[in-house]
């Protein structure tokens, strides 16, 4: 039976008053969010990938450890001001993003003992530069687009880009090339706009209701099938803003409307969910590829 590869996906950002760009109140509200999105979508067989910044690796290194250990991927988030830089990641050539990334990634890999091969901007801030400096620091993948988002104020560009998982191009951010560098997008609804226009409607859990995404998720694989994609896949995200061990917080509420509607639509489809951490979908994609090949 064909497979809907699932992958969800956090974004877990420092303190608020330490974090630039925002985060949970304090940091008992950071672990707590982690830890309930991370043993629910266990609880139903998805492993997440949780991007993390170095503050949050510091700070709750031993439970984010467990969570590794029980089935999560572990990869690098960054905001470039909160290290002290002035613009977002897409604003620094290749050489400034390697220096950049490569402190960052260190004093994450301090904080948990091994280097993460997974990565997310900000704001999916990047640009032509970021996937070159991702890989030559030993990145194997990452979430670094919404395809269709326009946001330049954030250095987020990414209109035009590759909507589906692809390797990336080594000039060109919107291109599908021959880099080893995986990126999986985001998945977006490209006829509905957020923000003014300035992004796609996102599988983001926080962005509208169970029902709306379940619109996306249906599209998306619909779509992707129509395309001859045979194994399609979704990428979902969240913030550790929410606390995912209550069971009266609306966005846990739109999580598990979610997780309902993948499995309506992986039913309609006659396809067997497997939910999968960005590192995992990367070996079943190189493998699929190889054998295509």
């Amino acid at each position: 039976m064909k497979k809907l590869h699932v992958m969800f996906t956090m974004d877990c950002e420092a303190r608020n008053d330490i974090a630039t760009e925002g985060g949970p109140p304090d940091w008992a509200f950071c672990r707590r969010s982690m830890e309930g999105y991370t043993d629910l979508l266990l609880q139903h067989g998805y492993r997440p990938t949780l991007f993390v910044v170095p503050q949050t690796a510091q700070a709750h290194s031993a439970a984010l450890l467990e969570l590794k250990n029980k089935g999560a991927e572990l990869g690098l988030h960054l905001h470039p001001q909160d290290f002290g830089y002035a613009d977002y990641l897409g604003g620094y050539s290749y050489e400034e993003q390697v220096a950049m990334l490569d402190r960052v990634t260190q004093d994450w890999a301090d904080a948990l003992g091994f280097r993460p091969e997974s990565f997310r901007g900000g704001n999916f801030s990047g640009n032509d530069a970021t996937a070159p400096a991702l890989s030559h620091l030993g990145y194997k993948q990452g979430s670094l687009s919404v395809p269709g988002r326009n946001f330049t104020r954030v250095k987020s560009n990414w209109a035009g880009a590759e909507m589906w998982p692809h390797h990336m191009h080594k000039a060109n951010r919107l291109l599908a090339g021959d880099m080893n560098f995986l990126e999986v997008p985001a998945t977006a609804d490209w006829e509905s706009v957020m923000w003014g226009g300035l992004t796609k409607l996102e599988l983001r859990i926080e962005m509208v209701d169970a029902r709306a995404h379940g619109f996306t998720i249906r599209k998306s694989v619909e779509r992707q099938r129509e395309e001859g994609i045979e194994e399609p896949y979704l990428c979902a995200l969240t913030h550790n803003i929410f606390d995912y061990t209550d069971l009266g917080e609306f966005r846990r509420q739109v999580l598990e409307g979610v997780l309902q509607e993948i499995s309506a639509c992986a039913d309609q489809q006659e396809l067997a969910v497997h939910g999968c951490t960005l590192q995992e979908y990367h070996t079943w994609f190189h493998a699929t590829k190889s054998a295509q090949a």
